[in-house]
């Protein structure tokens, strides 16, 4: 199981990827909150993405937030290091989303980073 501190850092380093040069045009206007439940930690986290620029991450739960992630700390770590596709993590039902369509399909584009 990771730490609550891998899991903070990693989403840290998660929220910078929308500044990446590559992909910043692609969230230009984009204002979404994103929640994640880490279900081994008992830990809910929120990351704000306003005009295309995450926020701070805000510990607890935030009402109205239009993606919701819940998974393990290690199957987090797993994606974001690319041990782990999210497709495959989702189709293994490692990870449970809620979102639109058009969000996932325009947050594919993190991976590219």
């Amino acid at each position: 199981m990771a730490t609550r501190q891998e899991v903070l850092d990693t989403l840290r380093t998660q929220g910078e990827r929308f500044r990446h040069q590559k992909i910043a045009s692609s969230f230009k206007g984009w204002t979404r909150v994103m929640q994640y439940r880490f279900t081994d930690l008992d830990l809910c986290l929120a990351l704000p993405v306003t005009e295309g620029v995450a926020g701070e991450i805000v510990e607890g739960t935030v009402e109205g937030a239009q993606i919701l992630y819940e998974m393990s700390s290690d199957t987090f770590l797993a994606i974001a290091r690319k041990e782990l596709s999210g497709m495959k993590a989702f189709t293994q039902k490692l990870v449970k989303v809620k979102a639109s369509m058009p969000d996932l399909m325009k947050l594919q584009k993190l991976d590219s980073v």
